[in-house]
């Protein structure tokens, strides 16, 4: 209940007027002059306490919230990121294979048959049992062409011996076109190599046999009787010619 404190004094100023009043007068109704009385009681005072509540100085704060998860500067992943483990490569218990490309095939070539011109067919040759003589294979033929050509352009030589029909032994030569015309339209085949072809024939006469095939090849001529790259037959063979290879002493 709220107390209005001015309606408050108005009651307890009107409360001691009237125990003033009451005292003035005395027992059996006799009035004491109002310059001989002398007041000997103590005027009443009534207390009529007032409680006020106050309201707080300060407001009382709200609970404080924890929260349940700590902050930390960045969010740590509550799983665990799944890693993905090294496969170590294994390596090669043996050295690797090294393919090697085939050489490439020369391109194909036509050309006609050439004709074998010396030596005759025929003709007689010596060689000696313990090394060579001096005779040598002068191989002449007609060129598959009368002026140069492409480089690559050539021929080649096969030649094999034989005591009677058995092959005794071979060989083969490779000659240059151009190198051919340039050199009197011939190749010599020397007297060491005659002499490995009656090898191993204990002695023994051979019959040499020789033809002469137009080819090409995919790198060159050495001028050594030997070619680089590949060949391609560019002309048939020519027909075989022979020579009699007699062993002397």
């Amino acid at each position: 209940m709220v107390i209005d404190k001015r309606q408050t004094v108005k009651w307890l100023a009107a409360l001691g007027a009237l125990v003033l009043a009451l005292s003035a007068c005395g027992p059996g109704g006799t009035t004491t002059p109002a310059a001989t009385r002398v007041v000997t009681q103590t005027p009443w005072i009534i207390y009529v306490p007032v409680t006020l509540t106050p309201q707080p100085a300060t407001v009382t704060p709200l609970p404080t919230v924890t929260s349940a998860v700590a902050r930390t500067a960045t969010r740590t992943p509550t799983r665990p990121a799944a890693t993905k483990a090294a496969v170590a490569t294994p390596r090669p218990t043996t050295a690797p294979v090294v393919v090697v490309p085939p050489p490439t095939a020369a391109p194909a070539c036509t050309a006609s048959s050439v004709t074998l011109t010396f030596p005759k067919d025929g003709d007689p040759r010596r060689t000696k049992t313990t090394g060579p003589a001096s005779d040598t294979f002068v191989f002449k033929w007609t060129p598959f062409q009368a002026g140069e050509s492409d480089p690559t352009m050539g021929y080649r030589i096969d030649i094999e011996s034989r005591k009677g029909t058995t092959k005794v032994n071979g060989d083969g030569v490779y000659v240059g076109h151009n190198w051919f015309l340039s050199n009197g339209q011939q190749y010599i085949y020397t007297a060491d190599r005659i002499f490995g072809l009656a090898q191993p024939a204990g002695g023994d006469d051979v019959t040499v046999l020789w033809k002469v095939t137009v080819i090409k090849t995919t790198g060159g001529f050495d001028n050594q009787g030997r070619i680089s790259g590949s060949e391609v037959n560019c002309s048939a063979p020519s027909q075989t010619s022979t020579i009699q290879l007699l062993v002397i002493e």
